[in-house]
């Protein structure tokens, strides 16, 4: 299937420092240029000829400039306006000497100058004009350097000092092309990096399908331009028993071979793993509901159809749903809903196909109901934290738990996802309800334990006022010591108001909390929060982790946290091998379903007893 959607603007960043260089090159050479204009008229040396060539110059630097900050045909105006200026000294230079009007400036400044037009050129650009300054210095110095300079040739050898200012300042530029050289290496190597973890950052690692976040990026691309496609929604049935019968590795095969199944059906635009056994599809759109209603049973026989592992012939069941792109007085969350709620009726039907259908779907599953759903779930003990251990890498020991939230009992098809209601909980106002509710009934559930409890906090969160008097009041009602909360930021959360974020960030680690910036490297990340934010822990999304024969990424970001002095901590951690691989690669702790899933109750108390 060819990924309409791929992008890569990774190489814009390169592009932008060559013109950003060029720019202030090109500012600082009219100075220059001006300045050297001066000289030549408190030396009384001025001629008409000397006025057209600070025309000449001041015109072509300024279109370079003008090209530079305009990104207007940058590449080309560069090449040929360093090449008319170099070349031009040049000529203007002979032609001053031939006529006997050398200037004693003019020698030093083709020396020099030349080296400040080629800065932002390539190695192959640089090495022509390393050749060319050779021989120009050469037979400059040779012809005219006596005569400029009033050398007395029987004393000194012009030849030989010809050849020696012509080597060295051709040896500068070639010097420089290596420079470039190394330059253009180096960028090479840092576009494969952003390019890796731009691929990564939108991948699942264990399928190579696009994750959620890059899914719904293309949505909304879709979305956007008017584009008509339909959506679907999988999810597996009876998953969970083969994976108890045979193992992880099998349900790990199976998921696999359905995702290469899916991402080779016909007529898909983009094919997702959403994560667990839940997938998602985009199909273009189709000329009736009769072949689109075809196109998604063929996607489910694809699914269902019995998969060879190595132990057996499994199959699963799956329940699909799917909706049309309807866009005049439609929203795209409202796409998004209608589909995900064809799926919940499929799967409460047992399975199959199911087209979402508003005389049916609308009723039930309104958006204004679930929200009213969610107000009452939130207040009766319906919503509930969710603790997953956070493992030592080395012992696999429990050390601490971050907190999550489940809404159960929900009188729903299926209960709603966090991805899902927590968006309700934020439109509602309730953000700030949700997490002390939920701290509130977790911090019992690790007190009499020595681990930290990780709590996620949101960008509103984070600039309240109260946020930090309201977290301290509650720990000290509870007797639960602020040194063992951990804050998990993301850098979504960060980079809005950075500067009164850090000042907050300060104040809570100042009163012994943990700050941890979560996420790292599921998008752009930047380099420069490691240094701004005050903070204890990065943990490394599980995009970082790619396949175990990507090793670069994870083990250079590893490294990096551990030389900035941070803990460091792998998320996403599935399987056996990905956990040895992760340890192998040096980081302090490990999170996953392999360690264990979110508990929503000290059911099994095992689960939640950490290390002392």
């Amino acid at each position: 299937m060819t990924d309409v959607f791929l992008k890569n603007n990774s190489k814009r960043g390169v592009s932008d420092r060559a013109q950003r260089i060029a720019y202030w090159v090109s500012i600082a050479g009219l100075v220059v240029n001006t300045f050297l204009f001066g000289l030549y008229i408190l030396n009384d040396s001025l001629t008409a000829l000397l006025i057209l060539n600070y025309t000449y110059y001041t015109a072509t630097i300024s279109v370079i400039a003008w090209s530079s900050y305009y990104n207007w045909k940058f590449n080309t105006v560069l090449g040929w306006g360093i090449a008319a200026i170099y070349f031009h000294m040049w000529a203007t230079t002979f032609h001053d000497a031939w006529l006997g009007n050398a200037s004693i400036l003019s020698f030093p400044i083709l020396l020099f100058v030349p080296l400040c037009l080629v800065l932002v050129s390539s190695y192959r650009v640089l090495m022509a004009y390393a050749f060319a300054q050779f021989l120009l210095v050469s037979s400059y110095g040779k012809f005219f350097l006596a005569g400029a300079y009033g050398f007395n040739t029987e004393r000194v050898d012009t030849t030989t000092l010809a050849i020696l200012l012509a080597v060295m300042s051709s040896l500068t530029l070639l010097v420089l092309s290596i420079v470039a050289y190394s330059r253009q290496k180096t960028d090479t190597r840092l576009l494969r990096l952003v390019k890796e973890t731009e691929r990564l950052a939108a991948q699942d690692p264990l399928t190579g399908l696009k994750n959620r976040r890059a899914f719904m990026d293309d949505v909304e691309t879709l979305w956007t331009s008017r584009t008509p496609f339909s959506i679907v929604f999988i999810d597996l049935d009876r998953f969970k028993p083969l994976n108890d019968e045979y193992g992880h590795g099998v349900g790990d095969a199976v998921l696999q071979s359905i995702a290469a199944r899916l991402n080779a059906a016909p007529q898909t635009l983009t094919t997702a793993r959403f994560g667990g056994d839940e997938f998602a599809v985009l199909l273009e759109e189709q000329s009736d509901d009769a072949i689109l209603h075809a196109l998604v049973n063929r996607l489910h026989q694809i699914v269902v159809s019995e998969i060879d592992v190595e132990i057996a012939k499994v199959s699963v069941g799956a329940s699909l749903g799917y909706a049309r792109a309807v866009y005049d007085g439609f929203a795209v969350s409202e796409l998004l809903h209608a589909a995900d709620t064809a799926m919940m009726r499929s799967k409460s039907n047992g399975g199959g196909v199911v087209k979402f259908d508003p005389t049916v779907d609308d009723s039930s599953l309104a958006s204004s109901a679930v929200e009213e759903m969610f107000r009452k779930a939130l207040r009766s003990g319906k919503v509930l934290p969710a603790l997953q251990p956070i493992v030592d890498a080395t012992t696999q020991s429990v050390i601490g738990h971050e907190m999550l939230a489940r809404w159960v009992h929900s009188g729903l098809a299926r209960d709603p996802s966090p991805v899902e209601f927590i968006p309700i909980a934020e439109k509602l106002g309730l953000l700030n309800e949700l997490l002390w509710t939920t701290l509130r009934a977790a911090i019992p559930m690790v007190r009499d334990g020595s681990g930290f409890l990780a709590i996620n906090v949101s960008p509103s969160q984070l600039s309240s006022s109260s946020f930090l008097a309201e977290l301290q009041a509650l720990a000290d009602g509870l007797d639960f010591d602020m040194r063992r909360i951990e804050i998990e930021i993301t850098e979504h959360v960060a980079f809005r108001n950075l500067d009164e974020n850090i000042k907050v960030l300060e104040a809570v680690r100042a009163r012994g909390c943990r700050i941890v910036l979560d996420d790292f490297g599921s998008g752009y990340s930047s380099l420069s929060l490691l240094e701004d934010l005050p903070l204890d822990k990065v943990k490394l999304d599980k995009s970082l982790q790619g396949t175990l024969n990507k090793r670069g990424v994870l083990q250079a970001t590893i490294r990096l946290a551990r030389d900035l002095g941070f803990e460091c901590c792998v998320e996403g951690i599935e399987t056996r091998g990905a956990a040895t691989f992760a340890a192998r690669q040096g980081c302090d702790q490990m999170q996953g379903y392999w360690f264990g899933r979110p508990e929503t109750a000290a059911t099994n108390v095992h689960s939640l007893k950490v290390a002392s």
